[in-house]
């Protein structure tokens, strides 16, 4: 099971937003970190296929992923930012409704949204309307469906926005515990999000993947360039302005 980023560009009219991006992710936990900006939301775009690449490819499983229509689609668990998603609908209606709309089948319905109510701590909250629910509550149930169908590609857009200390915490003990055998990408703006559960960190900018390891291998590569003198150049001052300034906190998790 791998998803292949294959010298991707995209870009809005003449503003090139993703340039010759070349990424291969395989099961495990991925953080995507950048500034506003970076290209991140454009790249999610890509990877649900709401967007189509002006160059390159996106290969699932060494298939180009807009070829395989439905079929990807059903790989798929999207967890968007935009939390505001059928305010009028109760829990468990949504969750219908999108099991509905990624085509899981009827017979196996009720079964999938029962256990996820189970498993997400929402058994109780069932009958509220989604704009009742609160902050954590609406990301569990974003994040329920995410989960609809079994997906192996699970993609969540900041899901601890929003949240409390505490809850953030829950959150993404959660999101490391339904992991399994899937690939996950987890865009957020929190390092803490992700250091803890992340098999890798993935760092953007300027639509381009500057950086990526583990938080070791970051801060072996950060320590050893401040050694070396690397660290002060001027084609050194994106990763600079990453690890320096955005992200001072990724060495003090």
């Amino acid at each position: 099971m791998k998803l292949e980023i294959a010298h991707v560009t995209f870009g809005y009219g003449k503003t090139v937003v993703i340039e010759d991006m070349n990424l291969e992710l395989t099961p495990g936990v991925y953080g995507l970190l950048g500034p506003n900006g970076a290209g991140k939301s454009t790249l999610i775009s890509l990877l649900v296929t709401n967007r189509i690449p002006d160059k390159g490819e996106i290969l699932w499983d060494g298939k180009e992923i807009g070829s395989q229509g439905a079929a990807y689609r059903g790989v798929v668990g999207f967890k968007p930012q935009q939390q505001s998603i059928y305010p009028e609908l109760r829990v468990k209606e949504f969750l219908y409704y999108m099991a509905n709309l990624k085509e899981v089948p009827r017979k196996e319905q009720e079964k999938q949204v029962n256990e996820l109510l189970v498993r997400l701590n929402l058994e109780k909250h069932r009958d509220k309307k989604m704009k009742a629910l609160s902050g954590g509550m609406l990301q569990r149930a974003l994040l329920a469906q995410a989960l609809l169908g079994d997906p192996k590609f699970i993609i969540l857009d900041e899901p601890t926005a929003g949240l409390d200390p505490m809850e953030r915490i829950n959150m993404r003990n959660l999101i490391g515990e339904l992991a399994g055998d899937k690939i996950v990408l987890l865009a957020t703006h929190i390092i803490e999000d992700i250091a803890t559960i992340a098999k890798e960190i993935l760092f953007m900018n300027h639509g381009e993947i500057l950086l990526r390891g583990n938080l070791d291998s970051l801060r072996e590569y950060y320590e050893k360039g401040k050694r070396e003198g690397r660290m002060t150049g001027v084609e050194m001052q994106d990763e600079i302005m990453i690890l320096e300034n955005l992200y001072y906190d990724l060495f003090h998790v």
